[in-house]
């Protein structure tokens, strides 16, 4: 609560500060006590933090009911330059295979050829069946007799400059295959923070875009206490939505009934999981800013804009022709998600005054709109701009971006100071129950001494339970 992290820093002030003397019972643990019980209570500080935030909700601080959810990025503890890039190993990869079918067209039938003959060129070798290659050329490397000719000699260090060739592009390709099993959904990752995916930060000081290793950490917030987070190697918000609402009902057994995000979480695959829940979705969509200006018009030639009859689907362009309906296109999202855009065609274009300012491509105009996105749209705006939505509008803009103010720049918790993504978990659940904690105080305060020492002492005892049941779940630890 103080901006003290560091295991070392804490050790020296259990010796001189009398609040931590008083914090820790007069015990003094040395940094490397401290260092194990934060690694050994990795999974189970998570707990804690739940407990705590239940006790807050209990005592009427919050109702869980309401959900203002924001993202940041946060720098890792690894170097910014120890990057591993998806594509950079996939094109090394490819060529890598064309140097082994290159070689292995080189070495003769003593290794079974026809694996690697040209009609069979489009081969996926791995790195055992290179081995097994490897091993059958040794095997008859080792039993050719002893050279007599020059031409012998020449052609035995050829066969074994080859036989270390095959063995060099095998340790290769499984190192390649080791950075794609890492990389799996990613497109970037860190050699020495296996977790941390490469990002755009906003703090860029060169102002040249140079990305960084960081996770992607979206919180809940209800009364600008913190009630939920998780961390994410997406770099954008619209893929963290649905499993950090999915965190939530894991925690505590239940849905928040409103949410409340910015334009960045807006997607069709969002508004559809918050609808079928049964949530009261305040999320705005990507240009809902701009309508909302009072000089905005329309563009009435963009696709969207255009008059849909619904009953007979068809659109009516701003000439006043009909469009056609032709089919339907169905288009896969990176989380994996299928939507359906309907796609229509005008009938004729040719000779049309306004065809300029239309579209530019040869041929009738063809248009695609997405009914389900521009319904779930439609419904948000209505939310948005209720008396309801207004008050979550403006609850919003004080609700994460308080909490990441506070955090950031006051408790200046810019970067991770460790590695992984269990222990960075764990760090943060730290942070998030001393956050909450000092904001008790800071409410409490106005309230009185009884109200804050009655809290603190139910604070004091669940936090001790939980410590109870962890200190019972792992004897052996303790032990050691």
């Amino acid at each position: 609560m103080n901006n003290v992290y560091s295991c070392r820093k804490i050790e020296k002030l259990l010796h001189r500060d009398i609040h931590y003397i008083w914090l820790a019972g007069y015990e003094k643990p040395d940094f490397i006590t401290i260092n194990r019980f934060r690694n050994r209570v990795k999974k189970e500080i998570n707990e804690v933090f739940t407990q705590t935030v239940l006790l807050l909700s209990s005592k009427g601080f919050i109702s869980l009911n309401v959900e203002y959810i924001d993202g940041t990025k946060i720098e890792s503890k690894a170097n910014k330059y120890t990057f591993v890039w998806r594509k950079t190993v996939e094109r090394n990869r490819e060529r890598l295979m064309k140097k082994i079918h290159v070689l292995l067209g080189q070495i003769d039938d003593v290794i079974a050829q026809e694996k690697s003959s040209e009609s069979n060129e489009e081969v996926e070798f791995t790195p055992a069946m290179l081995t097994e290659m490897a091993g059958e050329l040794r095997h008859v490397l080792e039993q050719v007799p002893e050279p007599s000719t020059k031409e012998e000699k020449t052609e035995l260090k050829k066969r074994r400059k080859q036989l270390k060739e095959l063995e060099e592009h095998r340790d290769k390709l499984q190192e390649y295959d080791s950075h794609l099993d890492t990389l799996q959904e990613r497109n970037s990752y860190s050699k020495t923070d296996k977790d941390a995916t490469f990002m755009r930060m906003k703090e860029d000081a060169m102002r040249n875009g140079q990305t960084k290793p960081g996770y992607n950490l979206q919180i809940g917030t209800e009364n600008q206490f913190i009630t939920d987070f998780a961390l994410f190697p997406n770099p954008t918000d619209t893929l963290t939505m649905i499993p950090f609402l999915q965190s939530f009902s894991n925690r505590y057994d239940r849905m928040a009934h409103t949410v409340v995000a910015d334009s960045g979480y807006g997607s069709e695959e969002n508004y559809r999981f918050m609808s079928e829940n049964g949530m009261e979705a305040y999320v705005k969509y990507n240009y809902f800013h701009m309508e909302q200006r009072p000089r905005f018009k329309p563009d009435p030639f963009k696709a969207e804009n255009f008059y849909y009859n619904e009953e007979h689907d068809f659109c009516i362009c701003p000439m006043g022709q009909r469009m056609r309906r032709i089919g339907t296109r169905h288009v896969k999202t990176a989380s994996g998600y299928v939507s359906e855009n309907a796609r229509y065609r005008a009938v004729r274009c040719e000779g049309c005054p306004l065809r300029c300012r239309c579209f530019k491509a040869k041929g009738n105009r063809t248009i695609e709109l997405n009914h389900r996105l521009r319904k779930y749209r439609q419904k948000a705006k209505e939310q948005l701009c209720s008396e309801e939505g207004l008050k979550h509008r403006g609850q919003r803009c004080i609700e994460p971006e308080a909490v990441f103010g506070q955090m950031k720049n006051n408790m200046n918790y810019k970067r991770f100071r460790h590695f992984g993504k269990d222990k960075v978990f764990m760090d943060f659940s730290f942070f998030a129950i001393a956050f909450n904690i000092k904001k008790i105080c800071a409410k409490m305060a106005k309230e009185g001494m009884d109200w804050l020492t009655g809290l603190f002492y139910e604070l004091t005892v669940a936090i001790f339970r939980c410590c109870e049941h962890i200190n019972r779940r792992n004897p052996q630890n303790i032990a050691a």
